[in-house]
């Protein structure tokens, strides 16, 4: 990681999620993840709640055109701006609806685009609603997960061009630094802002929602079973982390994860190393190994 990157910090503030059927799927949302709905400018749904938001527009399902972190203030994203073409790296026009129009956009060696930029401040409110399950409990964006058979240049971009700071990587071979399987970064003082792991393809992984803590993570189970609303992972416990989760799936089948108890990580901390195996993955029980 470079000390000198200007991306720190930059916590995860939305994802826009794409459908076919885009009212099914902000309809689930809203009523699951406790979001108020919005209709955008550009036809895109904006999804709003405390310390959570996601966009949902029309497109291939499962998608996910671009993740959004938030910068601090114009400073900061003017050093952000100035790092990237400093590299000589190709920036896009924003998609972000949810962004100032001057957010800078690049996109990594899987084709996924990350938009740094500052929200703007014209966007709709969301109504104080007291006592009402999913609106009520805690549950910020966290962090965005994806899949990779291009682990060494994903890491490459996210750790050595970006700056992102390494947290955890997984290993096949705990002598061999060159068998990593997965990789932990984080943009703040979090665990990890975003993960990549290794597979067959290329392709969206799960997105992660912070509560306060293990009462939450029961409130949330019994909410989610009161929509019938399985859990399809956990509960359990993750090794590198170490945060309290589970997860449920969209109607795409994606994987949504709810967690508590995160590690924080200062910027100078090294990474560390686990085995690639089960208890690595959720230290409780079964793991999700990914195909």
């Amino acid at each position: 990681m470079s000390n000198l990157s200007p991306i720190w910090p930059a916590p995860l503030d939305h994802l826009r999620l794409d459908s076919d059927r885009t009212d099914e799927l902000a309809s689930f949302y809203a009523t699951v993840l406790g979001f108020e709905r919005f209709e955008l400018e550009d036809g895109t749904c904006l999804l709003q709640g405390p310390e959570r938001r996601l966009v949902i527009g029309t497109g291939s399902p499962g998608g996910r055109p671009y993740h959004g972190f938030r910068l601090r203030d114009r400073a900061q994203l003017d050093a952000v701006r100035s790092h990237v073409a400093g590299l000589g790296i190709n920036m896009e026009p924003s998609p972000s609806s949810v962004f100032e129009p001057d957010a800078v956009a690049v996109r990594d060696p899987d084709g996924w685009l990350s938009v740094f930029g500052l929200p703007r401040h014209d966007l709709p409110a969301i109504r104080t609603v007291n006592g009402v399950p999913g609106r009520s409990f805690a549950a910020r964006l966290q962090h965005v997960v994806v899949a990779s058979d291009n682990l060494p240049a994903m890491m490459h971009w996210y750790g050595d061009v970006l700056g992102f700071a390494p947290s955890d990587y997984v290993l096949n071979d705990m002598d061999d630094p060159a068998s990593r399987t997965v990789a932990f970064y984080r943009s703040d003082e979090e665990h990890h802002s975003f993960a990549v792991f290794a597979a067959s393809e290329a392709r969206p992984d799960h997105h992660a929602y912070e509560t306060g803590g293990w009462t939450d993570i029961r409130d949330w189970a019994d909410h989610c079973a009161n929509h019938r609303v399985r859990i399809w992972w956990g509960p359990g416990r993750h090794g590198p982390g170490n945060n309290l989760f589970f997860m449920i799936r969209d109607p795409h089948g994606d994987p949504v994860e709810l967690s508590a108890e995160i590690e924080h990580m200062p910027r100078s901390m090294a990474p560390r190393f686990w085995p690639a195996e089960e208890r690595s993955l959720n230290l409780w029980g079964p793991g999700w190994i990914r195909e």
